[in-house]
């Protein structure tokens, strides 16, 4: 993320993803009681907020589809080839 690589974003978008699951999963899988209170306590302080810090990076860095596209993009700039179908000029 340092270097701004645009591949960060995949395991930043998978850890979110993963400590969303792992919150979810404590507390549905927790007894009633003091064990259910301390899964919401870790899933509300620490698993959740830490989902969140992941997503701020994972959607900076997602690649930018504008990018590859050249200046014109409603199709103008295409031409019917006969034997191959369309391609560019």
């Amino acid at each position: 993320m340092l270097r701004r690589d645009p591949r960060s974003c995949f395991t930043a978008t998978a850890t979110a993803s993963l400590l969303v699951v792992d919150a979810w999963f404590d507390v549905t899988a927790s007894q009633p009681g003091p064990e259910l209170a301390t899964a919401v306590v870790m899933a509300v302080c620490a698993e959740l907020p830490m989902a969140a810090l992941c997503t701020v990076p994972a959607v900076r860095a997602r690649p930018s589809r504008t990018r590859d596209k050249g200046p014109d993009t409603d199709g103008s700039d295409l031409q019917v080839n006969a034997a191959t179908g369309f391609s560019p000029k």
